[in-house]
This record gives C-alpha cells, sequence and structure tokens, in this order.
C-alpha cells in the first residue's frame, strides 16, 4: 500500500483539492483524520468477521510465584486474546494451552503450573501462578499504527542497548521539522522508509530546533527488538506508521472513504455517488476476506490423547 501522503495527493486530485494553503483549502489533517477513520472502520470489520486475519503472537517470561501480567498494549480493545500458552521449561515442545476462567475462580497464594487465566482490564491474572518462571506464548487480535505523515528524519541516535534506553536522539535541521506536530501529542514512534516501526511510543518533553535534540522524558525503556538508525523517520503518536498495515486491496476503499468525506465537507453533489460506490466497495472486501485460504477447518481437539499424547 501506498505511504500516507500519496494517498492524501490521490484524494487531493479526486476531490479537486490540490490549491491549498496555511490558510487556506482542505489542509492535510482532515484528510489523514479520514484515511484513519477509514482505517478504524476496515480493521473493526475485520476483526469481528475474520478474526485470524489481523492476529499477531507474542512470547514473554513468566516470573516465579508471580500471577499479574499485562495484556500487550496492541492487543485489539485490549481484550481479544485468540489463545494462551505455556511453557514450564520454556522449551517449545513443552507449551500447553491455559484455559480462560471466571474471577470467582481466582487461587490466592498459590503457584504451580498455570491452568487458566481470568482478565481484569489490561491485564491477565494467571491462575495458578507460575511456580518458576517458564514463558508464556500469547497469541491476539493486534491493533494497527495510526496514520501520519513523516514529520522528521533521524540524523543520529545513541542506543543503551543493556538498559534499552535512549542516550541521544538527533533529528535533521536541514530538512522538513515539524516538531510542534511531534510534541503535541507527547509520544513519537520511529519507522523506516516502508513505514515499518522501529520503536513507538517514546515519550518526548521538548524539541531543540535549533540542535534538532530530541529530549526523551526521563524512565523510557524500549521493547527487546527494537531499534533506530539514522534516516529513519519520525512520526506524531505513541503508535503510528506513514504506511496502513492493512492488506492492498484494502487501500481503494480508504480512498474512497476519503473522498466521500471531503465532498460532504465541500457538500459536493457527487457524495451521494461516492457514498453509493463505498457500499459495493464494502461488500467486496467482504466477500474477498470471506474464506482467506481454501484449507478446510477441521473440528478443534480439545483432548489431546486424540493427537496419540498426553499433557
Amino acid at each position: 500500500m501506498r505511504n500516507i501522503e500519496q494517498l492524501i495527493t490521490a484524494s487531493r486530485r479526486a476531490t479537486s483539492n490540490l490549491d491549498f494553503g496555511e490558510n487556506a483549502g482542505v489542509q492535510d489533517e482532515e484528510f489523514l483524520q479520514a484515511f484513519n477513520d477509514a482505517q478504524e472502520e476496515i480493521q473493526t470489520l475485520l476483526n469481528s468477521l475474520f478474526p485470524t486475519i489481523l492476529v499477531r503472537q507474542k512470547v514473554f517470561a513468566g516470573s516465579a510465584n508471580v500471577d499479574t501480567y499485562d495484556i500487550p498494549s496492541d492487543c485489539f480493545m485490549g481484550t481479544r486474546i485468540e489463545n494462551l500458552e505455556y511453557s514450564p521449561s520454556g522449551n517449545s515442545e513443552d507449551f500447553y494451552v491455559i484455559k480462560k476462567g471466571a474471577p470467582k475462580e481466582r487461587i490466592n497464594g498459590v503457584s504451580g503450573n498455570p491452568s487458566f487465566y481470568i482478565r481484569q482490564g489490561s491485564q491477565l491474572i494467571i491462575q495458578p501462578g507460575p511456580q518458576s518462571g517458564g514463558t508464556f506464548r500469547i497469541l491476539y487480535q493486534r491493533i494497527i499504527p495510526v496514520l501520519d505523515k513523516r514529520r522528521a528524519t533521524v540524523s543520529s541516535v545513541v542506543l543503551n542497548t543493556t538498559s534499552r534506553t535512549i542516550t541521544s536522539l538527533y533529528l535533521d535541521t536541514t530538512v522538513d521539522l515539524d516538531d510542534a506536530a511531534l510534541v503535541e501529542q507527547n509520544y513519537i514512534s520511529i519507522v523506516d522508509k516502508n513505514g515499518v516501526v522501529k520503536m513507538q511510543g517514546i515519550p518526548v518533553d521538548s524539541i531543540n530546533t535549533g540542535t534538532g535534540q530530541v529530549n526523551v522524558s526521563a524512565g523510557f525503556v524500549y521493547e527487546a527488538g527494537e531499534t533506530i538508525a539514522s534516516g529513519d523517520y519520525a512520526v506524531r503518536g505513541k503508535y503510528s506508521s506513514t504506511h496502513s498495515q492493512l492488506p492492498d486491496l484494502c487501500e481503494k476503499y480508504m480512498l474512497e472513504y476519503c473522498n466521500m468525506r471531503i465532498f460532504v465537507r465541500d457538500s459536493s453533489t457527487d457524495q451521494a455517488e461516492v457514498a453509493a460506490l463505498m457500499s459495493k466497495i464494502e461488500e467486496t472486501l467482504k466477500s474477498a476476506f470471506a474464506q482467506p485460504d481454501n484449507d478446510p477447518d477441521r473440528i478443534v481437539i480439545i483432548d489431546p490423547s486424540y493427537l496419540g499424547y498426553e499433557l
């Protein structure tokens, strides 16, 4: 899928909004809002009708006698968990499924091999808490990054890979640097040229427009595997990107949705035709994703003894 700036340009052409300035015409922020609304509509549709399309797996370490763990921050609505597994040894062959339980089943002060979990707000209560550390593996419906334009280019960065903190981060002052937008939401994300999120949720106190130095809030620790390199781009928001992570097929829907929103804003007589086209595209998306693959689903086997092994 094209990056958001290319999509905005395409929508400007389609809606005859190429002439604009700081105080005239339709601003980029309105196009951004429309494209993000379109993305949210599609994401909600896909996660509701076809829950296995936008899924992600994460592996995280357990701690002995600790029963409370955070649900991944990019879990859709903070609730859409597909599967949770635990391995006492951390070895892949030792993973087994942990069932979902009810709050009334909570066990206090007991540790052992976990058998079920309770969802409590943004946390998982593992019951019983693991006696040894072990490893958890969670599969969940994910949210996708909010769309934003490139606001700045990274000129240099120093990371402390031991403490996973940012020692220094500088943005290039010789090219466009939209410091006001980056500071506006108090968080920035770093992406590469293809929109891959390389580091997210960086809290920012201020940006020195003379030197390009980013003053990162104290206490920030980036996630394992995240990194930043010179030439990467800074975007506004806690979890943002320049490219949509929806399937490429969705670009047409997003573009026409944005066009419709701009036509409505301009009170154009074309809005009825665009609205009709939108309904047709939505039905096309439903049909396209109705059967992601041709491999038939089998009946879920709950008792592993049917597969020739026992836990």
